[in-house]
């Protein structure tokens, strides 16, 4: 037996041993098995940080306002949240029929607790925080209504309350990170928790309390299969419902239109090459344009990404309202980078390796780790790079230590991604300001233009207006590639054809309202 046939021998028997574990795993017509790539580490909606803790979370707790599937702000657990004209205070309004699965109302309480626990550096609520930048008070007018009030106004400001709540008379007064609710949370959403087995899989059943629609199907079972080989086979065989696919899956999937039906969306990231711009070697944006020009990002799609994969063209991917469809990426061009990187002095030396005076166009590449793909293109551009006469070594570092070097800095060049909010503010990765160890941009940008647009930005809220702001900001940090902008990757995900009324999102199949909530079952049917 071949080694790939063993695997996926070893694989299926694991799979299909996922339907017997617990008294509850079989699928009923209203059951909806979902797999989870690793176990949650909490339930606390503040602390939660992890795809595995956000993917349950979004079933049992509703946010203040939630984003649909457009990436539009609609009424959740508040039936509005209204700033002031000074743009600086917000009048949080709770929808009357809000409750927790106890009985006990959702309150101007309980908005008040979490912004106070959010805010408290003693919690490690970094998932949320920074969004609260500026934060001044939260103060309860009365029971259905309270008032946020913050130092400065932001145009990214009202997006902050799509932000979950704790039960204030059950966390008041005990530790945040140990509180037995992070493991059997109090629901205020369509699904309850009724089981956590440990390392093994989560339950949620129909919340009786919920408020609004109730969700479509009468049960979810969550269960945990990090090896992607295994929750493959799983979702062939029907022992799962959904899960996440790699390329190669993908590809198969679409190609047998059996049970199985493939889905592709973008989301809110790229991938790109950091350049720390403070160096001689990246201090020139011709240089850092001519190493974007080595780079055949169509050739690697088609290679890696079954061609599915867009080169970027900026710092902001499509799904996000201002991106800028008409911005073109720059081109694969080599004889224009070896012209530009002449002119900028640095010619071929001994060994073929450009110089320029006595240094040589050498550097390492920090990468974290990562899958298959991500070394594969880094090799891909190793050899791009050799042949145009430059040294490129891979540094390949623990998780760790490599977001350590990213936050302070302390890399030449490094391999990463950037996901970002559906309201994108530019000031933490792109203003000068924010350079380490001030903030996250983390490759030393500067460009004073693109620092006063982003200010401005800050002061826009009418989105018409915001637009041509965005448009200029992207095509300036275009020019200046203070990073080599690589692809947008599609999200490539399986879904059994018994499930019904999923839909898409640039955050995915279930981060938004109703998300997964809408999703229901039907017989298995012949493919369409």
């Amino acid at each position: 037996m071949s080694p790939r046939l063993a695997g996926r021998l070893v694989a299926a028997l694991v799979a299909s041993a996922l339907l017997g574990c617990g008294r509850h795993a079989e699928k009923g017509s209203g059951t909806i098995v979902r797999r989870l790539e690793g176990e949650p580490k909490t339930l606390n909606a503040l602390l939660a940080t992890g795809d595995p803790d956000l993917t349950v979370l979004a079933l049992v707790s509703r946010n203040l306002l939630d984003y649909d599937s457009s990436l539009t702000l609609v009424p959740g657990l508040a039936e509005s949240v209204l700033p002031d004209a000074s743009h600086r205070s917000f009048t949080v309004t709770l929808a009357p029929d809000a409750m927790w699965e106890d009985g006990a109302r959702v309150t101007a309480d309980d908005v008040v607790f979490t912004l106070e626990t959010l805010v408290d550096p003693k919690t490690p609520a970094v998932n949320r925080r920074g969004l609260f930048e500026g934060f001044e008070k939260a103060e309860k007018l009365d029971d259905r209504t309270a008032r946020v009030t913050f130092r400065t106004a932001s145009s990214t400001r009202l997006d902050a309350f799509s932000l979950p709540l704790l039960p204030a008379a059950r966390y008041r007064g005990t530790a945040i990170g140990s509180n037995p609710l992070n493991r059997a949370p109090l629901s205020n959403g369509p699904y309850r928790l009724a089981r956590w087995t440990a390392g093994s899989s989560l339950e949620l059943e129909r919340n009786p309390r919920a408020s609004g629609p109730r969700g479509a199907a009468d049960r979810f079972v969550f269960r945990v299969v990090p090896e992607s080989a295994v929750a493959f086979e799983a979702l062939r065989t029907g022992a799962v419902d959904e899960a996440r696919l790699t390329q190669p899956q993908y590809a198969e999937v679409d190609r047998e239109k059996g049970d199985v039906r493939a889905v592709l969306w973008n989301d809110l990231s790229y991938t790109y090459i950091g350049w720390n711009n403070r160096l001689p070697l990246f201090e020139s944006a011709a240089v850092r344009r001519a190493l974007t020009q080595l780079i055949d990002r169509e050739g690697i799609s088609r290679a890696l990404y079954g061609g599915l994969a867009r080169p970027a063209n900026g710092p902001l991917p499509p799904g996000l309202w201002p991106y800028d469809p008409a911005l073109e990426p720059i081109a694969f061009d080599p004889a224009a980078a070896a012209a530009a990187l002449d002119e900028a002095g640095f010619r071929r030396g001994t060994g073929g390796v450009r110089q320029k005076g006595a240094a040589r166009f050498a550097f390492a590449l920090s990468l974290g780790g990562g899958s298959d793909v991500l070394r594969q293109i880094a090799e891909t551009v190793q050899q791009a790079f050799r042949v145009a006469g430059i040294e490129m070594t891979l540094r390949p570092m623990e998780w760790a230590a490599f977001s350590s070097a990213v936050d302070d800095g302390s890399f030449e060049a490094c391999f990463l991604a950037m996901s970002l909010d559906p309201n994108p503010d530019l000031f933490p990765n792109w203003h000068s300001s924010q350079s380490p160890p001030n903030g996250w941009n983390s490759v030393f940008y500067r460009n004073a233009r693109v620092d006063a647009l982003i200010e401005q930005l800050r002061g826009t809220f009418d989105r018409q207006e915001a637009r041509p702001l965005y448009a200029e900001i992207q095509r300036l940090i275009r020019d200046d590639e203070p990073v080599t902008f690589l692809h947008c990757v599609p999200v490539k995900w399986g879904l059994n054809r018994r499930i019904q009324g999923a839909a898409t999102s640039p955050i995915g199949l279930s981060l938004f309202w109703p998300g997964a909530a809408s999703w229901r079952t039907v017989r298995s049917k012949s493919p369409v």
